[in-house]
């Protein structure tokens, strides 16, 4: 079986009782389908705080947390810090198209610049859809936020969608700036983004990119099973296709033990 890093996960809030039952249900998935490694993203409008979300996480060895904090908190370094340091988290997730808040902003960049103090990795949302493209999002937010914070890792989630060859150009100038393959890469199937998807890749000589599934979006399994047939179709090679799924991001984080 093929060890797979999957770089994008949520918990199932349609899974009923406490964090523990839907963090049970992702890693049970996520064992059946040989994903040796997750990040699973705390999201601030579901139904459970971060603190019952990193307790519930706590002892799963496949689970690595990142905490969603609302760059315009006031609250927000502090609970970057303790969601760090106290809680257990290894990242920090921005969800600007869905919590309506700026990319590159003064509260964002702030917060950014925290957690690359803290030496911890950002995943900020990056999918256009019409609610995003109606904020007035572009992808020279994401380069000004990346440009801001020259010591924050910066991962866009879903590679821009269609907007990856912008952003694709602008990380070949900016090298903290980062993507995961989620959502989009079965989203677009049947038009020419996939190409565009395919391209950022080898552009990018299948570095910086992170395969991800979305979860619950689709089912962990399923996810996989059609990302590895499209990625073949697309004449990736088996080295490539690791990088994507595995190596990139075990490198990532300097992971020894996957």
């Amino acid at each position: 079986m093929r060890s797979v890093i999957d770089f994008h996960t949520h918990l199932d809030e349609s899974i009923a009782g406490s964090a523990h039952n839907a963090v049970d249900a992702l890693n049970d998935a996520l064992i059946e389908c040989g994903v040796v490694r997750a990040v699973v993203l705390h999201l601030g409008f579901q139904r459970w705080s971060a603190e019952e979300f990193s307790e519930a996480i706590a002892g799963k060895e496949r689970l690595v947390g990142f905490i969603n904090i609302h760059p315009d908190s006031p609250t927000a370094i502090v609970d970057l810090k303790h969601g760090i340091g106290e809680l257990g988290f290894q990242g920090l997730k921005l969800h600007p198209r869905l919590q309506r808040h700026g990319i590159d902003d003064e509260n964002s960049i702030r917060l950014v610049r925290e957690a690359g103090a803290l030496e911890v990795p950002v995943i900020i949302c990056g999918f256009p859809d019409g609610d995003w493209l109606m904020q007035g999002a572009s992808v020279l937010k994401y380069a000004n936020l990346a440009k801001a914070c020259p010591d924050t890792r910066i991962i866009v989630a879903h590679m821009g969608g269609h907007h990856v060859i912008d952003l694709m150009m602008l990380a070949k100038r900016i090298n903290n700036i980062y993507f995961d393959t989620s959502y989009s890469l079965l989203y677009y199937r049947g038009s020419s983004v996939i190409q565009d998807l395919v391209y950022a890749m080898g552009s990018m000589k299948f570095e910086r990119i992170f395969y991800g599934s979305d979860y619950p979006d689709r089912t962990v399994q399923e996810t996989l099973r059609q990302s590895l047939l499209l990625l073949q179709e697309q004449g990736l090679t088996e080295d490539q296709t690791n990088r994507i799924t595995y190596t990139n991001a075990k490198e990532f984080f300097r992971w020894a033990d996957v």
